[in-house]
């Protein structure tokens, strides 16, 4: 499959391939994407997509991805949704230095940091007990307080990216008509062949007026970030800039739809070294 696509993606992780002036202009600038979550028409929630700047890790210059997902006042009364994913990546090579996981949907909480080290193979996993927290506490940064962190390492696959920064890197690249890319992906303690399908070609009505759109469905093998089971469709501009203007996750009952609502591209402000160790 990798043949199709000309030898850009032989090994994952080595330069970023089809990486475009626009996207790098991305990158380097910022961008922010602003989504409406509906459940079967309904309005749920809010999720945005967002590169937020440029940072030291560990040594390197890493760029900061921020996810986060949001339920509306009406369904936060029955099942709250406050999710926050992070992730520090290089372009040259692009690969995944660290990614943190925040979540609290209803009664499940989840907190977590996977730090990256692709010369010696290894990703370093810890995460939070909240079996010591109290049930009363709502906020993920009062819950550390009671919490314990369990550290765990894992065998790692060189080069691999990890939930969020997969969907950066899906947007660089060709994506010609019904072909199958395949790249690594450590996601859920383990490393996993993620392979996106490219389906069709169409027009789409978005928030930035009628564009072609380039369809694509990630084969997910593991529980990621946009889904938990099910299937997922990526609708993304079929222009330099690749921007997810639809996703759409089907689930057991019904089916989730993401629908771009506002995209801004500024400069964000220059922030400190973050520290090289896991979060305390």
């Amino acid at each position: 499959m990798l043949s199709l696509l000309v030898g850009l993606l032989a090994v994952p992780g080595q330069a970023l391939a089809g990486q475009t002036p626009e996207m790098e202009r991305l990158y380097r600038e910022g961008e922010q994407l602003v989504y409406d979550v509906s459940w079967m028409g309904i309005k749920g929630g809010q999720a945005t997509l967002e590169v937020r700047g440029v940072v030291q890790l560990n040594g390197q210059r890493a760029y900061h991805l921020v996810t986060t997902a949001t339920s509306g006042p009406a369904l936060s009364k029955i099942y709250r949704v406050d999710d926050r994913t992070e992730s520090y990546i290089t372009l040259n090579p692009m690969r995944a230095l660290r990614f943190e996981k925040h979540l609290r949907e209803g009664r499940y909480r989840h907190s977590s940091q996977t730090d990256f080290d692709h010369e010696k193979g290894v990703a370093s996993f810890r995460y939070l007990d909240f079996g010591r927290v109290p049930r009363e506490v709502s906020r993920l940064e009062e819950a550390e307080r009671y919490g314990q962190y369990v550290n765990q390492e894992f065998p790692l696959t060189p080069g691999a990216l990890d939930e969020l920064s997969v969907l950066y890197y899906v947007r660089t690249l060709p994506l010609a008509s019904s072909t199958t890319v395949v790249t690594s992906v450590f996601a859920s303690k383990k490393n996993w062949d993620l392979e996106v399908k490219v389906l069709r070609r169409e027009p789409l009505e978005t928030a930035l007026g009628r564009r072609e759109t380039v369809v694509v469905e990630p084969l997910l093998k593991f529980e990621g970030i946009f889904q938990r089971k099910g299937r997922m469709i990526v609708w993304m501009t079929d222009d330099a800039e690749r921007i997810p203007v639809q996703m759409k996750s089907e689930i057991i009952i019904g089916s989730f739809v993401a629908s771009l609502t506002r995209r801004e591209v500024g400069t964000p402000q220059a922030r400190p070294a973050v520290p090289g160790g896991p979060a305390q």
